[in-house]
């Protein structure tokens, strides 16, 4: 489908749309699993943590634990000499044939203490020296340095407003570099996911956040039928080249459209018709093409069923 108006929003796919959308309806409830291992894989041991000993877990819980987290006051302790905190310097010169590791680096490396996979790096196309990274369980990075052997990190997101710390996308508006914006929650399929927490948005490159769409990206959407809580993810996050306040959001449900830079959302819109299917967006990409916006997403989970995702198998379409 393709509209020939000026700062129009279209989106391109194989299968088209229908009346915009092909619907607005959820996925049906995911299948149960056809095989069920002897032991709890480590998604469902972490499930199975988190719900003990009722076998409930609210997510509204998470919101709740975050707060009374940051209440506790934190700092070194006395006696402990100052020099055992990370430095923020790099021992490591620039390999020109290589690949020099800039950090940051997990506060406890080699346990599982860890700050999980780094899931995005943006680079801001105007000041190169700054940088914003995003992991699956460390929030969003910036550096005002990159890169050289002195790159240093500072966690930008560690306030209690934000119910996941999970980060899928970050982008930035193409009209305003200033503006970042991040999509919570962790689409890349591992056995036990984290969940959405709104979409983050900053205009003064990383010195303040507001949280959107709380009540629309939810990270709970109903159990599994093995009972497992499912998660609402955000894996990509665009903004339109033609008009910085329309917004598209990539999530675990289909695609959800802002036409108020983030203040209000509609959604989910499926690009196919396939409603029993996940619609797990994993590429989302907006082309400026003579003042029409080109929309073009990537539709599609990796085909394996899990005991705690049994979903997975329900590949949907892959659009282009």
């Amino acid at each position: 489908m393709a509209i020939r108006s000026q700062n129009a929003l279209v989106l391109m796919a194989v299968a088209a749309l229908v009346n915009g959308c092909a619907s607005m309806q959820a996925a049906a409830p995911p299948r149960a699993p056809s095989v069920v291992p002897m032991s709890p894989s480590p998604g469902e041991l972490r499930a199975r943590q988190l719900s003990y000993p009722t076998g409930v877990f609210e997510p509204a819980w998470t919101i709740e634990s975050a707060i009374a987290a940051h209440g506790v006051q934190a700092g070194l302790p006395a006696g402990i000499d100052a020099s055992v905190q990370r430095s923020g310097q790099s021992p490591l010169a620039l390999n020109p044939n290589a690949f020099t590791p800039l950090g940051p680096m997990p506060l406890n490396p080699g346990t599982s203490a860890a700050a999980g996979r780094t899931n995005v790096i943006v680079v801001d196309p105007v000041d190169p020296t700054v940088a914003y990274a995003g992991s699956d369980g460390g929030g969003i990075w910036k550096t005002s340095n990159c890169c050289t052997v002195s790159t240093s990190w500072t966690e930008v997101t560690d306030f209690p407003e934000i119910a996941s710390m999970a980060i899928g996308d970050i982008t930035l508006d193409p009209n305003n570099h200033n503006i970042v914006y991040a999509g919570t929650g962790d689409l890349r399929f591992g056995s036990f996911s984290f969940g959405a927490a709104g979409v983050l948005k900053s205009t003064d490159q990383g010195a303040s956040w507001q949280v959107l769409g709380v009540d629309v990206f939810n990270p709970f959407y109903g159990p599994s039928a093995g009972s497992f809580p499912q998660y609402q993810a955000i894996g990509k996050v665009v903004v339109d080249p033609n008009d910085s306040a329309k917004l598209i959001v990539g999530t675990k449900t289909g695609l959800y459209f802002s036409y108020d830079a983030g203040s209000n959302w509609n959604g989910p819109c499926l690009t196919n018709a396939h409603l029993s299917q996940r619609q797990d967006t994993t590429g989302l990409i907006a082309i400026n093409n003579a003042e029409t916006t080109l929309l073009y997403a990537a539709i599609g989970t990796r085909g394996t069923a899990t005991p705690v995702q049994p979903d997975l198998d329900q590949t949907g379409d892959v659009i282009g």
